[in-house]
Formats: C-alpha cells, sequence, structure tokens
C-alpha cells in the first residue's frame, strides 16, 4: 500500500536534514540543496511569571512556556463512526491509548493521563449514544483532514493502526485546520486534525449540515519564535514586543524600530497563512485578536518554507510549530 503524503515524506522530498542542538534554544543548520539555513530560537516571556524560556519539552510540559504553549486536537464525526464503528471507532481508540507516544515520535508533547483517561471515557460515552461497538476487525478507509502541524501525529497512529490491521486504510490528508473544519462541517472527512478549537462560525456550519462530533485532546506543541543563527542581538522578546512586530499597522519596520541599539535593517518577517490553525492561534495570543496582523509578512502553508526563509536570511523573524524542528532533527524516525 503506497504511503501517504505527511510532513516527513515532504521533508525527505525536498531534502531536508537538519542537526539541531539546544544551546540556549533550538539551533542549527538545515540542508536545503546545497544551502545552509541557519536557525536559532528565541525565548520568549512567559505570562505565568514573567521569566524569559525557550521551546523545551520541561517548559512546554511545565506550562512556563505561556502563551505559546497550545493542545492538539482530533474531532470525530458521529455519522460516519456510526456507519462503521469497528473501523472509526477502533482507529480513534487505538489513537487515544497511543497519544503519549504518538505525539513525542514526532517532535510534540504528552498529555497528562488525565486527559487521555477523559479522552476514553469521552469516546466510550459516544459509542453509547449511538448504540454501536467497535467489536469486528477493522476494514475501509478512514480520511483524516487538517491541520499540518498535527497531521504526523495523526500519520504516526494510522501508520501502526494500517500495520495491525491490513484491511484497514487510514487516509491522512493536511491542508490546513480552516480548511479541513470547512470540510469536515460538511460531513466529507472521518477525523478532523485541528491545532485550534472549532470556531463559533464552523459549529454553525456543522449544525446546519447535521454533522455531530466529539473532541479529544492528543498532544500539546509549542510554537517557536525563530531567527537566523548569525542574529547575535536579538535573545528574547517580550510579550510587548511581540505584538508590537505583528500586529496590524505595526510600526516595527526595522530592527532598530524596536530597540535602537539593534541593527537599521528591514526586518524581514515570515509566518503561517490564514487557513492554518497555527494562524489563528499566535495571532490571538501575540496580538489579541485571531486574524489581528500586519499584512507585509510573508505567509506560508508549511513551516518548512518559513524555516527556509528565516534560514537563508540574517535579519528573518518567524515563528511556527517547534515540533516541526524535532522532526527535521530526525527524533522519532
Amino acid at each position: 500500500m503506497p504511503r501517504k503524503t505527511t510532513r516527513r515524506s515532504i521533508l525527505k522530498s525536498v531534502g531536508g536534514a537538519a542537526t539541531l542542538s539546544a544551546v540556549g534554544g533550538l539551533s542549527g543548520c538545515l540542508a536545503a540543496g546545497d544551502r545552509q539555513l541557519r536557525l536559532d530560537t528565541v525565548a520568549v516571556e512567559s505570562d505565568v511569571d514573567g521569566e524569559f524560556y525557550y521551546p523545551t519539552q520541561e517548559h512546554i510540559e511545565s506550562g512556563a512556556y505561556s502563551p505559546l504553549t497550545r493542545p492538539l486536537y482530533i474531532y470525530v464525526n458521529h455519522a460516519t463512526l456510526a456507519e462503521n464503528p469497528s473501523l472509526i471507532g477502533s482507529f480513534v481508540r487505538f489513537y487515544i491509548e497511543g497519544q503519549h507516544d504518538f505525539a513525542r515520535e514526532v517532535g510534540y508533547y504528552a498529555t497528562t493521563d488525565e486527559v487521555r483517561e477523559a479522552n476514553h471515557a469521552r469516546l466510550d460515552a459516544v459509542l453509547d449514544e449511538l448504540g454501536v461497538s467497535t467489536d469486528g476487525e477493522p476494514s475501509g478507509t478512514v480520511t483524516c483532514t487538517g491541520s499540518n502541524t498535527v497531521a504526523p501525529v495523526t500519520d504516526a497512529a494510522a501508520e501502526d493502526f494500517e500495520n495491525l490491521h491490513p484491511r484497514a486504510q487510514v487516509n491522512v490528508n493536511p491542508q490546513g485546520t480552516g480548511a479541513g473544519f470547512s470540510e469536515f462541517t460538511r460531513g466529507q472527512s472521518d477525523v478532523q486534525s485541528a491545532s485550534r478549537e472549532i470556531l463559533p462560525s464552523e459549529q454553525e456550519t456543522a449544525e446546519r449540515n447535521g454533522v455531530e462530533y466529539s473532541r479529544y485532546e492528543i498532544g500539546w506543541d509549542g510554537l517557536a519564535i525563530v531567527k537566523h543563527a548569525d542574529n547575535d542581538w536579538c535573545d528574547r522578546l517580550t510579550l510587548d514586543e511581540l505584538r508590537r512586530i505583528w500586529e496590524f499597522r505595526s510600526d516595527v519596520k526595522r530592527w532598530n524600530d524596536l530597540n535602537e541599539d539593534w541593527p537599521n535593517r528591514p526586518m524581514m518577517l515570515y509566518g503561517r497563512d490564514t487557513a492554518s490553525g497555527t494562524f489563528d492561534y499566535f495571532t490571538e495570543a501575540v496580538t489579541g485578536e485571531i486574524g489581528n496582523i500586519r499584512d507585509d509578512y510573508s505567509p506560508h502553508s508549511q513551516t518548512y518554507n518559513i524555516m527556509e526563509g528565516v534560514g537563508r536570511n540574517v535579519y528573518g523573524l518567524g515563528w511556527g510549530a517547534v515540533g516541526y524542528y524535532h522532526a527535521l532533527r530526525g527524533d522519532g524516525e
């Protein structure tokens, strides 16, 4: 059976290989063809205690790396679950049971055991409400849409599930959280990966289309603020400085607009595009409102392209899922 398009296969297809090390933050080189992309992370002020933290496992799982730590979710379509519970129900149960390992395998972070047990209880309640069970050998195809960020976790679960059940196929087709919800809320997919919660407008679409669903928290992720490794002036940023950089109609155009001791050079900015749940989470966490962002940055649908832009420009700055960098480093492969 041919493997699906995943973050790992995308990275291999572009020749991506990284050596990243935690010296202060995550830093190192990413090979792109015959060029070297030099990357580092910036420490960010915590809204918990006012200290500055890098997006490490310790800081994310302790809650210190806030507000740039976010939960990762899957949403399950009840109609298709009821139609084929031995397939979809078994896959979701398998996913939940192994969610700690699947998240860590691809460079993200495990939830607490209590969260996982709550997921099991929620799935049991849904199955009881639908009057179905997961008995029987799984057979058929599960369609998974949504987040590029969460897709590697879902794909790790899918691959192991397929290995156990040869008659089952799980197609993971990431296109962004927002684009995925557009399909899911119209009943066009079985499982939706999401890097944010469903929006009220998306809930309304689901209601109009008679789509009922349940939500499961399957991991945690940190959003990294990334700079070029040769940037030796910006080691940390306050939340106010991040807001000033990224808010709509920002007056920060050059590095010395933020700090007069920094270079009088244009700040080249990179981030996710509007179809991304990462975009929604970041803009709300940093600027206070989803979609409140300057219009002169370089938007991308893939985190790799953000790293590529920053890694080629000493005056670059960007943001994206830190788990992506762990996967590039080769963790879990």
